[in-house]
Formats: C-alpha cells, structure tokens, sequence
C-alpha cells in the first residue's frame, strides 16, 4: 500500500534517506522533505537527480492536523536538538516515527518519547543502520561462536574531508563526539553482548576532537575510540575469545572480518542485495503496516547510549574548563578553536584573543549549553 512519507530535515543524511525511500524496490510511496532553512537547496537536488515523480520538497514541518496532508509515518533527520519536538508532535497524535541518532542528548528525553508512544499506541523506533549491516550480522554470528569474550577495542574515526554518498561529510560542531558517535557504537557492541558499560577512564584530545574512552562490561574492558578531522575513516572492532582475536574492519563496506587468521569478505553480496538502510527503512515500513517493531530499531539501544552519553558529559566538560584555562594566553590553534567552538556553537576567532583572564573564560563557560547540559556547577 502506497503511503505519504516525511522525511524532516535538509542535510546529507535526510536526502539520501529519501532518495532510498522514493527508490524502493515494489513501493509507490510519496515522500516529502521539510526543510524550513533548505526547501530550495532541496528542490534543486529532487530536479538535479530526477526524483520528482515520487519526492517533493517543503518549506515547513508536516501538517498533523489536517487528515489530507498528514503523512502516514515520520523519519525525523534534522539536527540533533530538535529532533525531540519533531518526534514529539508526530508521536502524540498517533504517527509512527524513525529517529536518527541521536535520538535526544538526554536519556530522559528518549524516555519521555517512549512514554508518547506509549499512550498513543504507536511506532517509536530508533535509526541503527548498522545492526542492519549483512557483514556485521555476520561478525556477531561468529564471535558468539569462539567460546568466552574477553575484551573489546572498537575505533571510530573521520577524516577532515571525508566524502560519503557523493558528497562532502560534516559534523554539527555544537553535538559532543561521544554524544554523536555513541548511538553508532554502543548498540553495535550490545550486540556483541558487551552490555551495561561503566565508565571507568576518559582521555580527552586535541580540544575535544579525539576522545578514548575505558569502560567495564561485567568486569570485561571495553575502549573506544572517537575522532573528528583526523587522518582519515577508521571502523574497526577487534573482541578478544576463547578462540583468539576475532576483528571486522568496516572502513570501507561491508569490509573484511579476521578470525582465526582467516581473512573473509564481510558479505559477498553487498553489491547484489538491499544495503543496510535500504533494509532498515523497509523494516521500519513494515512496523507501520501493522508487523511487529524489528528489535534492531527498539528505542533501547538509544536509552543505553544516552545513558553512558551522560556520565561521561560531566567529566567531560570539566576537563575541557581545566584545560582552556591552562591555555589562556597562548594563540589561537585547531585544538582550541574546536573546544570554543564546542563550548559556544559559534565562535569568533578573535574572542579568544580578549579571553584573556580566568573571571572572562568563566564568563563564557557560564553560557555554554554544554554546561548546562552536564549540569556542571563552576
């Protein structure tokens, strides 16, 4: 059955979700993108890559109210701090919705989705393009086969100009790394039944662009890696078993998987079967049609991200008010300039440069969101 789609959001990611959705495969849908700050950019690149049978652009949030112009479900993909009130107005009249990652910066936020959802007896689901993922599905397989788990690394970088679907790659320099990427890793390594983390060490880097992360699971370390503008794209997990090391690099997809000292293809069939968001959005379909949620896009996975995502935010903004302080007087460099940037959303370059005693750095971290999201008392 042909449904009415919106698609919230202007960016990369929101584009080439729709573009996926008005190129399924047996569907008929209609999809709308709302972007109040992009609808033109938008309209440009529907007529650029010929979508306009199937996709059209808006200039506004969806309409709820209005039984003609309601869409039938909701993929919310606009940036990270408004994807609460998008997701929220959809919810609470009764529409299914996809969020991506973040689903919210605060586990409570998430919390109180569910609870929408709840009383409106609809879809909630969580974006975990990963676990859809044929070469990690795999991976998981064959760990679970090598006996006890040990330990596990995973490294998470990206380049300062990494190219994705054809386009350049970007970051909203106001959403912390561990807030950005941990929805992508904590639900991966939930599934490789490294459960329940306790933060126990964090290393923060080059202004908050590098971040290592050690962690316990029921006693086993787990580290992670995050990095922004480093030398390049690194996906890698390596658990340590019974068997020996077990690794899938992902890098470049599917990747190769390294166990017991033999190298496979991570799926044989990437370039022949539906890719991972294909796949994703076809299960989040099949949920609004009636089919019971797939437990890949259960909201938990977000809830247990979030929740590490806000032991680490305290410590985190602490380190970087001791660290800036210590660099008062020093110029300008990439390091502080991420931190600032960071800290404030939007900074001049020049600021630094009359932040020039610890009563003015105090100042400015007293208005940083950043502290007030870590509920940091100075």
């Amino acid at each position: 059955m042909a449904m009415k789609i919106s698609v919230i959001g202007g960016g990369r990611w929101a584009r080439t979700i729709a573009e996926v959705l008005s190129t399924m495969r047996g569907r008929s849908d209609s999809i709308i993108v709302h972007s109040p700050k992009n609808s033109a950019g938008i309209e440009a690149w529907i007529s650029e890559r010929r979508l306009g049978d199937r996709l059209r652009a808006a200039g506004a949030w969806p309409s709820f109210g209005s039984e003609r112009y309601r869409p039938d479900a909701v993929v919310v993909a606009n940036r990270a701090e408004d994807h609460f009130d998008a997701a929220a107005a959809a919810l609470r009249v009764g529409i299914p919705v996809l969020v991506e990652k973040p689903v919210c910066l605060f586990r409570s936020r998430i919390e109180d989705l569910c609870k929408i959802a709840d009383a409106s007896g609809t879809v909630f689901g969580a974006s975990q393009v990963f676990l859809f993922a044929q070469y990690f599905q795999t991976y998981a397989a064959r760990v679970a086969s090598l006996g006890q788990l040990h330990s596990l690394r995973l490294i998470w970088t990206d380049g300062a100009f990494d190219i994705r679907h054809g386009e350049a790659k970007s970051y909203d320099p106001a959403v912390t790394i561990f807030d950005d990427v941990l929805p992508h890793i904590v639900p991966i390594i939930d599934q490789l039944a490294f459960r329940d983390l306790s933060l126990l060490a964090l290393d923060v880097q080059r202004g908050g662009a590098r971040l290592a992360v050690e962690a316990r699971s029921e006693g086993r370390p787990v580290s992670l890696i995050m990095a922004r503008n480093d030398e390049g794209r690194r996906r890698q997990i390596e658990v340590v078993t019974d068997a020996g090391p077990a690794a899938l690099d992902f890098t470049t997809e599917p990747g190769f998987m390294d166990i017991s000292g033999t190298r496979e293809n991570g799926d044989p069939l990437w370039d022949s079967a539906p890719r991972p968001l294909a796949t994703m959005l076809s299960a989040f379909i099949a949920a609004v049609n009636g089919a019971a949620l797939d437990p890949r896009l259960s909201p938990y996975g977000a809830l247990a991200a979030a929740g590490l995502a806000d032991v680490i935010r305290g410590r985190y903004f602490a380190y970087q008010a001791e660290w800036l302080q210590k660099r008062l007087g020093i110029p300008l460099d990439p390091a502080v300039h991420y931190a600032l940037t960071e800290l404030s959303r939007d900074v001049d370059a020049t600021a630094w440069a009359t932040m020039d005693s610890r009563a003015r750095l105090k100042a400015f971290l007293a208005q940083s969101p950043l502290r007030s999201y870590a509920g940091y008392d100075q």
